[in-house]
């Protein structure tokens, strides 16, 4: 059975997750080169009056940039379960839509990606091969279940 459509879906998601990875990555890099800039440190020197010293700064951007490098394998992982529901989408599609919920869960619960990743697994739970039955009339004329029994005559 042709399954374009999920493939379709699993690919745009995979492409905003890649998006999603290179942003990500982008954001670390210029939050470590403001870090280490003399510029953070110069505003820093001119507020004393403020309670913020510049090792509480430097520990704000270590958050970020560790919260940055989970986000980063967190979306990696997506990315395989997705690109492996896609190639296993061809041999067995139940399978395919358990590696996309998978997929799902990585990609935050709840953004794009993972949207599109749960409706490419619904698709691939929901949607059956046409099976063609035999006629209980005879065994040389295929029972067609729907549609108009005058043009098959």
């Amino acid at each position: 059975m042709n399954r374009t459509v999920e493939k379709v879906l699993a690919l745009i998601a995979s492409i905003l997750n890649v998006f999603g990875i290179a942003s990500t990555g982008i954001i670390l890099f210029s939050l470590d080169s403001l870090k280490n800039s003399d510029y953070l440190q110069e505003k820093v020197q001119q507020n004393v009056n403020q309670e913020i010293s510049m090792t509480e700064i430097q520990n704000i951007f270590e958050l970020f940039g560790s919260l940055g490098w989970l986000v980063i394998v967190v979306l990696l992982i997506s990315l395989i379960l997705g690109t492996a529901g896609m190639i296993k989408l061809r041999t067995d599609a139940k399978f395919a839509g358990i590696l996309f919920i998978g997929a799902g869960v990585f990609a935050c619960i709840m953004s794009l990606p993972s949207i599109l990743f749960y409706i490419a697994a619904i698709l691939c739970f929901t949607r059956h091969k046409n099976q063609l039955q035999e006629s209980p009339v005879g065994k040389n004329r295929q029972h067609i279940p729907s549609g108009n029994p005058e043009q098959y005559k």
